[in-house]
């Protein structure tokens, strides 16, 4: 049977007493990485959609997608994104590619597509 000391300690946090944050006087706030391309577009809902390249602190580039949207109760605009990463683009765009042959291959029908421009239609 193995001892009590045989156990690792348990994970401790080396906060200073104070609760203080420390900053490191060398380095201040990182910058915001910067931006190469960007392109949006206003759906026909509530959404709109942005794709930006941008380059981070140490010369890495990554993708970001967002969508934004506007919350109808409070006029607050809420945003999901995506960060894809320059390791990544390969397969990233090859998987989005498969998507959208898929989805050109198999639109949707005749009756889903009707069904929408009515709905958008009445809705605008």
């Amino acid at each position: 049977m193995p001892s009590m000391s045989a156990r690792p300690a348990p994970f401790k946090r080396s906060v200073p007493s104070d609760s203080t944050p420390q900053k490191d006087s060398k380095q201040g706030p990182k910058p915001e990485p910067k931006i190469l391309f960007q392109k949006f577009f206003k759906s026909v809902g509530p959404r709109t959609y942005a794709a930006q390249v941008k380059e981070a602190g140490n010369g890495n580039h990554f993708l970001v997608l967002t969508e934004g949207r506007r919350d109808e109760k409070t006029d607050e605009i809420r945003k999901t994104r995506l960060f894809i990463f320059s390791e990544d683009f390969a397969e990233y765009f090859k998987m989005f590619a498969e998507a959208e042959k898929f989805i050109r291959a198999n639109p949707v029908s005749s009756e889903v597509r009707e069904r929408r421009a009515r709905f958008w239609s009445k809705n605008s």
